[in-house]
């Protein structure tokens, strides 16, 4: 049986993926909000994708739509480091991650879409990628038992709630 997640698998093992993760692991050590490792990354793929799933979606993949997920954070520790938009540096971190795993240029294209979108939450002109995205960014989130509530810039008492 072909392992249709093999994309997914291999982008997992890449030298690179696992550089920026741990870098971002070693930077949010002592971060007391959300952190965006690959734990982070891996909800964001399963909520995105029961998104997808319950809005009809028969155009993106599974694989696509997991690899997203997993990528869209991966340059946050440059935004630690420098202040430049992490889904920017996401997308550009991905593309030869994505190529090398051998997505195809139009899989390439909506993927890195969907990473540039997702901190542009419920706009609408999002792709429908960047649309599950953002709000699978935010409901990954465990904001309704979070010690640091009280101090985070991006609770909404609204994140607690199960809506779309």
């Amino acid at each position: 049986m072909l392992d249709s997640m093999a994309r997914v698998n291999q982008l997992l093992d890449h030298e690179d993926y696992n550089r920026y993760i741990e870098t971002i692991n070693e930077l949010e050590k002592e971060r007391c909000f959300c952190k965006h490792g690959f734990e982070h990354g891996i909800n964001v793929a399963r909520i995105a994708y029961a998104y997808l799933l319950e809005k009809g979606n028969r155009d993106l993949s599974k694989e696509g739509v997991y690899a997203a997920a997993l990528l869209h954070d991966i340059g946050r520790w440059v935004e630690y480091q420098t202040g430049e938009d992490h889904a920017e540096v996401s997308a550009r971190l991905a593309l030869p991650l994505l190529k090398e795993c051998g997505f195809s240029s139009a899989d390439i294209q909506v993927i890195l879409a969907g990473i540039r979108e997702h901190r542009r939450h419920y706009e609408d002109d999002l792709s429908l990628l960047g649309e599950a995205l953002a709000i699978a960014d935010d409901w990954a989130r465990d904001c309704r038992y979070c010690s640091a509530q009280k101090q985070c810039y991006k609770f909404k008492p609204e994140m607690t709630q199960i809506i779309y």
